[in-house]
């Protein structure tokens, strides 16, 4: 039951990003065209505390899920664990300091994102068995090497950023949801096939 509490849990991550995400356009004359996301962060008290809190609980959310992984993988060095404990302590950073600082998701851990979907792929293929899951992740992956390639060449209008961001906050956190879903549902649902073959 605690290993599928800490997996379960994690569907706390797409939930509070959709604070987050949408925060934005409930702020008076908020950009949410230009600004980012941790840009809330520096407006009222009301907007930048519930947004700090948002990145918080989706920080301990990952990490916690991380606990999870490592716990039902069957890998005994499990990248995919530490990736999503690498971005989880990243979001925490995010929500205890703003973008104002380098210690805002921590001198950029928050690109280990790149890492996770594609890790735990490979981690839990024989668990979770689904192609169309692998596409996806493998997908998720693929679409954060683009993004960082397009911000760091300079391609993304300053203009539309916050936008964009906004955006990719979809799949990136909505993998979480979608992640917690299949290993729940599969790596369980054989236990439970398991111990009543047994009995």
């Amino acid at each position: 039951m605690f290993i599928k509490a800490l997996v379960k849990q994690a569907h706390l991550i797409w939930i509070a990003s959709i604070i987050n995400i949408g925060l934005g356009f409930v702020i008076p004359r908020f950009d949410v065209f230009a600004k980012s996301i941790s840009h809330v962060a520096l407006e009222a008290p009301v907007f930048a505390y519930t947004h700090r809190i948002a990145d918080i609980v989706i920080g301990i959310s990952m990490c916690f899920f991380a606990l999870g992984i490592q716990l039902t993988s069957p890998s005994r060095v499990s990248f995919s664990m530490a990736s999503v404990l690498l971005l989880g302590l990243s979001m925490i950073s995010a929500g205890i300091w703003t973008l104002e600082t380098p210690l805002h998701l921590l001198y950029n851990l928050s690109i280990f994102m790149i890492i996770a979907p594609l890790a735990f792929l490979l981690e839990f293929k024989n668990i979770i068995k689904s192609p169309s899951f692998e596409l996806f992740s493998a997908a998720v992956s693929f679409l954060h090497v683009f993004m960082f390639w397009l911000i760091y060449a300079g391609f993304i209008p300053s203009e539309i950023n916050g936008l964009v961001q906004r955006m990719w906050a979809i799949p990136t956190m909505g993998w979480f949801g979608i992640a917690a879903y299949m290993l729940g549902s599969r790596q369980f649902s054989a236990n439970n096939s398991m111990h009543a073959t047994s009995a």
